[in-house]
């Protein structure tokens, strides 16, 4: 159950002029930690990775693991403005490290922006229209077996300026532009500077109904790049370079089926002479069974494919999450991986992978 940071006591001057009584901010969060086994599985997340994999790391781990999975403490609200029409909208969220092996504390989707007629304004650190258009399609969000593994597009954008429709029945639209504020891209020589207010933009479309979950995204963003150092391979250089994202996801609810695909498209394109272009695409199919109002089984396959990369990756997975409550699970799984690698000069490797991980999840 939500609850709110402070109540809302109704305050009278002292001169007897009534002030203005602000809505309470709503204060949440979530912990989610999970014990897991990998063995040669992608345990190294595609969406923070992709320069690795192009510089030739590994990305299959091994050993035992006690894992925070997206567990957060946050902080948000809406009130009506004296100006007709409109409401302040605001969000202050962090993730919490609850295992201890990072920084305790990360920035999370956090803004400040208006309520309009015409739409929501906001601006702040913000998901990527592309994450957002994932819906709920992955069975195992938020854990071990998280399609972040081999999705690219599971990005949070910071400097960004967002614009949320207002609903047009069962369809939202949504823009997002981030500068790059003068950071510096590559390494010299081929070093560059991001000083558009456009060094990243997105458009999406989402349906939501009853029964069925729609959406199409698109990104374009200007970043480093990892690539082969011709002059010395297979050591890699860092090279400016443009990314383009197109994501495709659908969900239908089926009496007690939850079922869903997804595709994403990547490009990545180096602004270096004689550098190659890297295309890749990642396909998801999933299903949940809701057995009991308690107890769903699970089942996902994902797969990411990138000859240009030297990357080829597929798991399957099952599970089941339990409900102890209305806010509280104990959820388990199994997943098999198989990962053909072939970097250019570099590793070469086909291995099967296992992974085995039992969780629970507590919001508030």
């Amino acid at each position: 159950m939500k609850r709110s940071l402070w109540p809302v006591v109704p305050v009278v001057m002292a001169v007897g002029l009534p002030m203005a009584v602000q809505a309470a901010p709503e204060f949440y969060g979530r912990i989610n930690v999970s014990l897991d086994h990998v063995g040669d599985y992608p345990d190294n997340k595609l969406s923070g990775s992709l320069n690795d994999i192009q510089a030739g790391d590994n990305p299959l781990g091994d050993g035992w693991f006690l894992e925070s999975n997206a567990s957060r403490l946050g902080v948000r609200g809406s009130e009506p403005l004296d100006v007709a029409g409109l409401s302040v909208i605001y969000q202050l969220e962090v993730g919490y490290d609850a295992d201890g092996d990072n920084d305790t504390f990360n920035t999370r989707n956090s803004f400040v922006g208006l309520d309009t007629p015409y739409g929501k304004v906001f601006a702040g650190r913000y998901d990527s229209l592309v994450k957002i258009a994932e819906g709920r399609v992955d069975q195992f969000n938020n854990t071990a077996a998280d399609l972040e593994n081999q999705f690219y597009g599971q990005r949070r954008n910071s400097n960004t300026l967002n614009w949320e429709s207002p609903a047009f029945g069962a369809l939202t639209l949504r823009a997002q532009v981030g500068p790059g504020e003068d950071d510096e891209v590559g390494d010299p020589p081929n070093n560059d500077r991001k000083t558009s207010l456009t060094d990243t933009y997105g458009l999406s479309a989402t349906w939501v109904s009853d029964s069925l979950y729609g959406a199409l995204a698109y990104e374009h963003s200007y970043l480093e790049i990892d690539v082969p150092n011709p002059a010395a391979p297979p050591a890699s250089l860092a090279v400016a370079g443009d990314l383009d994202l197109v994501r495709a996801a659908l969900g239908v609810k089926l009496g007690s089926w939850d079922l869903g695909a997804m595709v994403e498209q990547l490009r990545l394109d180096p602004d270096l002479s004689g550098a190659s272009r890297s295309d890749g695409t990642s396909y998801l199919v999933s299903a949940g069974y809701r057995m009991t109002p308690r107890l769903t089984l699970k089942a996902q396959a994902v797969r990411f494919d990138s000859d240009d990369l030297g990357l080829e990756n597929t798991t399957a997975t099952g599970g089941a999450d339990y409900a102890l409550g209305r806010n509280t699970k104990v959820y388990g799984l199994v997943s098999l991986s198989d990962a053909k690698i072939s970097y250019p000069g570099g590793l070469n490797d086909d291995q099967d992978g296992t992974l085995a991980s039992v969780g629970m999840e507590h919001k508030f």
